[in-house]
């Protein structure tokens, strides 16, 4: 009997070397990558449809159905579609990519640890996704009327150049799903012991201000408009945040 075979899984990664660990890095990130790869390739089958299902936003914050855009680059639509399927292909992979990575670092964990991690990566992916619906349902389409109609001075064309329009779209949803894992880096602050939510709720002027400055920076246009429809679910999700780490803290308690 070998002795690979006389020492069990767990005991064997203690032995693995770093090659080992590599290689199976390696392996996870060849995954990922044919996993992004298959879900581009089948995004691009359908770019058309997508692309028709992103410009609504624009078509219906101008008020027109047959609104268009303008083409400054000659590779631009090209470009778009390639862009357009490799994003959605990264952040509808997100969760499956996350628990790749994560069954990487897993085995390295005890088995309370490892269940936390479970846990964020469910509530990451909730989370990232919610952001991104709300850009959707509500910020996005006001934002674009706020700057193309209400905004807009006399004697000038809405109207976008298609590039500018999706680096728009895809940022402005990107800033809010990152934004939205908000909570998943306080409460495992919270656990890891670094922060508690006596610490945070002492110092929550500070915080808002940190949040409002933020906002200011990361929002999509320079007006307070804009600063607010970021700003608003950030607090709301800070909140729920120190509820989330009292409701850990008391159970640990006990």
């Amino acid at each position: 009997m070998s002795t690979e075979k006389s020492i069990p899984v767990d005991e064997r990664e203690k032995f693995m070397t770093l090659g080992d660990h590599l290689e199976e890095l390696r392996q996870r990130l060849i995954v990922g990558v044919i996993l992004t790869s298959v879900i581009t390739i089948i995004a691009l089958f359908f770019g058309s449809e997508i692309h028709s299902y992103f410009i609504s936003p624009y078509k219906q914050a101008l008020g027109d159905p047959k609104a268009t855009f303008y083409q400054i680059k000659l590779m631009a639509p090209f470009l778009i579609y390639l862009k357009t399927a490799f994003l959605l292909s990264v952040l509808i992979a997100f969760p499956f990519l996350f628990y790749i990575l994560w069954g990487f670092v897993a085995p390295a964990l005890d088995e309370r640890s490892e269940r936390y991690g479970l846990f964020i990566i469910i509530f990451s992916t909730i989370l990232f996704w919610s952001g991104i619906a709300l850009c959707w349902l509500t910020v996005f389409e006001n934002f674009l009327r706020i700057f193309l109609v209400t905004w807009m001075p006399d004697g000038v064309e809405a109207k976008l150049p298609i590039d500018e329009y999706y680096d728009l779209f895809f940022n402005l949803h990107l800033v809010f799903g990152i934004s939205f894992q908000l909570p998943v880096v306080l409460v495992l602050m919270g656990r890891l012991g670094i922060i508690s939510s006596s610490f945070l709720a002492k110092r929550w002027r500070e915080i808002i201000i940190s949040l409002s400055v933020f906002s200011a920076v990361f929002s999509p246009g320079p007006d307070v408009i804009s600063m607010l429809m970021l700003f608003a679910p950030l607090v709301f999700l800070f909140l729920v945040s120190l509820l989330l780490m009292k409701f850990f803290e008391k159970r640990d308690a006990k």
